[in-house]
């Protein structure tokens, strides 16, 4: 009967979580009251499920995005300071993205694989020892109770709750005994996000580069320096919309990522224009 009082109460939310996320940023009670006392009895309680796995493949495709874009920009700088053509610039500029991005590519399943068999192997213990030595495990999470300050007798009667339910005394012990949690998405697919992103973000000052090199060609009076600067300025703009996705609801924090990714877009800025302007005065005083 307990089992299904738990299935029941977890199939049929009262709390709209959109809203209460809404109500926290406004900082509005009166959104936060309408969210704990909203009827979601027909919600699916998998939404949540999906919510953290569109947000972890955000985050892993802004974040391939950045390096792509900084690999990409840093290469092209670096080796349009050199007396190599065009094409053999594109060409090792190419080839140097599309290493790395095999390389953050296995990082990124290296390290989630990784963090899964942790987790897995630290539950599989805690399981063996809840079946094993209970009274154990539950004197462990009393003592850890009391050490937060709550008294003994409703430590006892918090633990000797969650005990009941295997499933749910395991998650417990896992969070704030072992402070472990278990490990977002999956391994595969966060690699191959990584490397579509890192490929196909990193690969937009190429195209700028390539734009700029068909504008030189029809107008040979324009200074060399606008191709640089045009991929620098690119870049600023895809960095700035890049970091700033990692948060979509509008707040300081996402301001403050946009201003920083701004910063770090015009240091790329920088950079390239002076790598070409160190180019351009060499040529022009030879």
């Amino acid at each position: 009967p307990g089992s299904e009082n738990m299935a029941a109460v977890g199939s049929s939310p009262s709390r709209d979580m959109t809203l209460a996320a809404d109500a926290f940023l406004k900082k509005n009670r009166t959104l936060s009251k309408m969210a704990h006392s909203c009827d979601t009895s027909n919600q699916n309680i998998s939404e949540s499920g999906h919510a953290e796995r569109e947000s972890f493949m955000r985050k892993c495709a802004v974040y391939g995005g950045f390096e792509g874009l900084c690999v990409s920009g840093v290469l092209m700088a670096l080796l349009s300071s050199t007396d190599l053509a065009s094409h053999q610039i594109l060409t090792l500029c190419f080839g140097g993205m599309f290493s790395l991005a095999i390389g953050f590519c296995l990082r990124d399943f290296t390290k989630h694989r990784a963090d899964y068999q942790y987790y897995r192997m630290e539950r599989d213990r805690e399981e063996w020892e809840l079946d094993n030595f209970p009274e154990g495990e539950v004197k462990e999470m009393v003592e850890l109770y009391e050490s937060t300050g709550i008294s003994k007798a409703d430590a006892e009667s918090i633990v000797g709750t969650f005990s009941k339910y295997k499933k749910q005394f395991v998650d417990l012990m896992m969070v704030q005994e072992l402070l472990i949690t278990p490990p977002e998405g999956s391994p595969i697919l966060s690699a191959l996000t990584t490397f579509l992103s890192f490929m196909m973000i990193g690969s937009l000052p190429m195209m700028a580069y390539i734009g700029s090199i068909f504008h030189m060609e029809r107008h040979e009076d324009t200074p060399a320096i606008v191709g640089p600067l045009a991929v620098g300025l690119i870049t600023t703009a895809i960095t700035s919309g890049a970091l700033a996705m990692t948060n979509w609801s509008i707040s300081p924090r996402q301001n403050s990522r946009a201003v920083y990714a701004s910063l770090l877009g015009a240091l790329c800025t920088v950079t390239a224009v002076a790598f070409f302007s160190v180019r351009y005065m060499r040529s022009f005083s030879s």
